[in-house]
C-alpha cells in the first residue's frame, strides 16, 4: 500500500457526494444527496445527470445485470435504476411500515441486498435498523438498536458482514448464519476522534479502508481491528469510497469533489463486477 500518494481531484461541483459506484466501463456513479439527483462522471472526466430522483440518494452498488442499486434517503426506498437512469422500487416498507431512511448497501455474490437504515437515530435513540431483501424479494430485519448504522460491507468469503455504527464510532462484524441472518455480533474496531466511520469497503490486502467522517482522513484497518494508516483528505468530511483498479475513490462533502488515492491496492471484487 502506498501511504504517500497525494489526493488527486477527480470531478467537483458536487452537492453533498455519497455512494460512488462504478460500472464496467469505467464510468463512476456520484450520490449528490442535496441535490436528489445521480451524477456520472465519463473516464474522459465529463460529469452529467444520470437520473434526478428528488429526494436524497446516498449509498449504491452495481449490480450483475448493469442496474445500479440504491438507498434512497430521502423517497426512504431502495431503487433500481436502469442503464438509462429509468427506475423500479425494490423495497420501501417492513410489516406494512415504511424505511426510516436508506443511507448504504451492499449485494452478497447471489444478489442478495443488505442495507443500512439510520435516519433519525441517535446516541440517545438508536433506532437505526439494518435489514436483508432477498433476490426472492423478501424483506428480514438483520439488526436493530444501532445508532446511526451507516457503511456496510462483506468480507471476501461473505461469512462475515460489517456495519459502520457512526456516533458510537465503532465498526460492528456480525457472523453470517447460511440463511443470511445474523449469528453473532462483535466489535471489529473503536474508531477515535471526528464524527464517526461512514462509507467503506475492503480492500484486496484484507485491510478495510473507511471513510472517517468530521476527522478528514480514510482510515486503514488491518484485520485485527487496527487502524493502521490514516490517508489525509482536502476536506475533513469524505463520505464512502470505491475501488477502480488499484486506486481508491473517495467522495468528500466539504470540498464537494471526488478524488483518487493512488494506494496500489485493488479492491475486493463486488458482486457487479464479478
Amino acid at each position: 500500500m502506498k501511504t504517500d500518494a497525494p489526493p488527486i481531484l477527480v470531478a467537483e461541483g458536487f452537492n453533498f457526494p455519497e455512494g460512488p459506484s462504478f460500472d464496467r466501463e469505467g464510468s463512476l456513479y456520484v450520490m449528490e444527496c442535496d441535490a436528489g439527483r445521480i451524477s456520472k462522471v465519463t473516464q474522459d472526466g465529463h460529469v452529467e445527470i444520470f437520473a434526478e430522483t428528488g429526494g436524497v440518494p446516498c449509498g449504491s452498488r452495481l449490480h450483475r445485470s448493469g442496474h445500479l442499486i440504491v438507498a434512497e434517503n430521502g423517497l426512504a426506498q431502495i431503487l433500481d435504476f436502469a442503464p438509462d437512469g429509468s427506475w423500479t422500487v425494490v423495497a420501501e416498507t417492513f410489516n406494512n411500515k415504511p424505511f426510516r431512511g436508506p443511507n448504504d448497501l451492499i449485494l452478497d455474490r447471489e444478489g442478495n441486498c443488505y442495507f443500512t437504515d439510520p435516519k433519525g437515530s441517535t446516541l440517545e435513540e438508536p433506532v437505526g435498523r439494518v435489514f436483508r431483501v432477498g433476490t426472492d424479494g423478501a424483506i428480514s430485519v438483520f439488526a436493530v438498536g444501532l445508532a446511526f448504522p451507516n457503511g456496510i460491507c462483506l468480507s471476501a468469503d461473505e461469512e462475515t458482514l460489517y456495519v459502520a455504527e457512526t456516533f458510537t464510532r465503532r465498526i460492528h462484524a456480525f457472523t453470517l448464519n447460511p440463511d443470511g441472518s445474523a449469528n453473532n455480533r462483535s466489535l471489529y474496531a473503536q474508531m477515535e476522534g471526528g464524527v464517526g466511520p461512514d462509507g467503506m469497503d475492503f480492500g484486496a490486502d484484507g485491510n478495510l479502508y473507511v471513510a472517517h467522517y468530521g476527522k478528514g482522513a480514510v482510515a486503514v484497518i488491518a484485520p485485527d481491528g487496527e487502524v493502521i494508516e490514516e490517508l489525509p483528505m482536502p476536506g475533513k468530511n469524505p463520505t464512502n469510497v470505491a475501488f477502480r483498479e488499484d486506486s481508491l475513490y473517495v467522495t468528500e462533502t466539504e470540498t464537494g469533489a471526488v478524488y483518487r488515492l493512488e494506494i496500489g491496492v485493488e479492491g475486493q471484487p463486488l458482486f457487479g463486477m464479478r
